[in-house]
């Protein structure tokens, strides 16, 4: 049966253009240290300010669940960039698209130029404020930051040192690994090891069909709502017996299960959402490998 529509964030989510290599590289540059207030919209949404070429004022969601970043297809003609087409693996399986070259992205301290984007419309997101685009981890792991859900700043600091027992005062830390642009960690959800992408875009864990069988010990449950999207994908609430991220147990966790079409080409097992974990300080640093996290009790 078809369940209601998963958002568009979560179709998109792990965009990744079919036969584009991923060679972009995440060195590290000379880092700045500043903050930026973001708005916090449905519990979990992180929006900035910020400008793309020469237009200011923009609304970006930031969501480190997509690579490479997009663009809206309005603000795309404001821009005059000129598309080109492009087949993208989404979570519903391969869909078309274009792609464009923007002239420069930036908000607070981070700047790129000559940035490689997406186009989508984003227009029928369910926002209280129309979205220009969508920073994604090509953007943002060229530094180490730090999202703080509480007071709603993101950080650069580049006195961070991830691999550290407590970095920045995050009590808990976890390997990562950078796989098609995306920030991959391992969980184990009841006995079984699983990958999921780090996606603070997405409202609730997400897991592919191929990944679990509800019949063994994921039990069907109401979990969070979804709001309506540009793409229909099947998916079935259950809770997880048990969830556990490196030395953190999380215990019994709502999730959906959606279908994986063989089209997709995933390299992962599902999604993980900090704010459904209930983390409420979350700092990643691509060139040390490490994602770092600390919850409410």
């Amino acid at each position: 049966m078809r369940g209601s529509l998963l958002r568009v964030l979560l179709v998109w989510t792990g965009l990744g253009v079919v036969g584009q290599s991923d060679a972009r590289g995440y060195r590290k540059p000379p880092q700045p240290t500043s903050s930026v207030s973001f708005s916090l919209y449905n519990d979990y949404l992180i929006v900035v300010r910020g400008s793309a070429g020469p237009l200011k004022g923009l609304n970006f969601l930031i969501d480190t669940g997509t690579s490479p970043s997009i663009l809206d297809q309005r603000l795309a003609q404001r821009l005059r960039l000129t598309p080109t087409p492009a087949v993208i693996a989404a979570v519903g399986g391969n869909v078309q698209g274009s792609m464009a070259t923007a002239p420069s992205l930036q908000f607070g301290p981070l700047r790129r130029e000559n940035l490689p984007i997406l186009i989508r419309d984003l227009s029928t997101l369910q926002l209280p404020i129309q979205l220009d685009g969508i920073v994604g981890l090509d953007v943002l792991g060229q530094n180490t930051f730090v999202i703080d859900y509480a007071s709603r700043r993101i950080s650069f600091d580049p006195s961070l040192s991830l691999p550290a027992p407590t970095p920045s005062k995050l009590p808990a830390s976890v390997p990562l690994k950078l796989v098609d642009g995306l920030a991959i960690v391992e969980a184990t959800v009841d006995q079984s090891p699983v990958h999921l992408v780090l996606d603070t875009g997405a409202p609730s864990l997400v897991l592919f069909a191929a990944t679990r069988d509800p019949a063994s010990g994921a039990h069907s449950a109401p979990a969070h709502p979804l709001p309506k999207s540009l793409g229909e994908v099947e998916h079935k609430p259950i809770r997880l017996t048990r969830f556990r991220l490196g030395e953190s147990e999380f215990g019994r966790e709502s999730a959906f299960l959606v279908r994986n079409p063989a089209d997709a080409g995933h390299t992962y097992d599902g999604l993980i959402s900090p704010t459904a974990l209930g983390i409420t300080r979350v700092a990643i640093d691509l060139t040390q490998h490490t994602l770092a996290f600390a919850r409410t009790p």
